[in-house]
């Protein structure tokens, strides 16, 4: 498994300085503010990367509308469409693309620089085995306090999880050989706040919707 990047970025001067060397463009992706200020991941590579995603619903949501926003394709592989139509019908009003599926059969073999690809497996049907492509991610749908939780974390570059119990803690401590008091000082999480973890990191996140956010995707949002 190899480590993927997240950043907390200093505010002011700091950022100023870190600005002529930032790279940009489709691979940054801006999660939240951590302690430190923003929070990007680098979602997408020239390798494939996997996510390991146990957070509610709309948290799903807002990573891949952020995600369709930096222009990736979005695939969802679901048992219940229904749930992601709103989603569905949002992004294309906004110039994006997605395909709600049951199967893998019709994914994407790879993304381009300028137009990655997303996938977010509700069902195992990629998992953690299946050969990704370039400039391609799977975020993959998961309880990070089940007995097999260790062993798909550890394929996954990075985890994002909300709440966080004292299972799932213990599992993120041992798949990403984090110290148990990176794990304690993480724990106590707001309704909008995330963990987001790869080996030997971990921040805590707060993620709330902005306001074009919210208003394009929850006034008659998830239930």
């Amino acid at each position: 498994m190899s480590e993927i990047s997240f950043q907390a970025l200093a505010p002011e001067k700091a950022i100023e300085q870190q600005l002529p060397t930032m790279s940009t463009g489709p691979a940054g992706l801006l999660l939240g503010s951590g302690p430190g200020g923003p929070v990007t991941m680098r979602l997408f590579r020239p390798e494939p990367t996997r996510v390991y995603l146990a957070v509610p619903e709309y948290l799903r949501w807002l990573v891949a509308f952020r995600a369709m926003c930096i222009g990736a394709h979005l695939s969802v592989i679901a048992t219940d469409h229904r749930r992601w139509l709103t989603l569905a019908d949002t992004v294309r009003a906004c110039g994006g693309t997605i395909d709600v599926l049951n199967t893998p059969e019709n994914l994407p073999g790879q993304g381009r620089p300028f137009r990655p690809s997303l996938i977010i497996d509700e069902t195992g049907a990629v998992g953690t085995t299946a050969r990704l492509g370039a400039w391609q991610a799977v975020a993959i749908v998961g309880d990070p306090s089940s007995p097999k939780a260790i062993a798909d974390l550890r394929v996954c570059e990075m985890a994002m999880v909300s709440p966080l119990g004292p299972k799932s803690g213990e599992n993120l401590r041992r798949a990403y050989a984090l110290q148990s008091g990176q794990v304690k000082a993480v724990t106590d999480l707001d309704e909008s706040e995330v963990v987001l973890a790869s080996v030997r990191r971990v921040v805590k996140v707060r993620v709330p919707p902005s306001p074009t956010e919210y208003r394009l995707l929850f006034q008659s949002g998830p239930a």
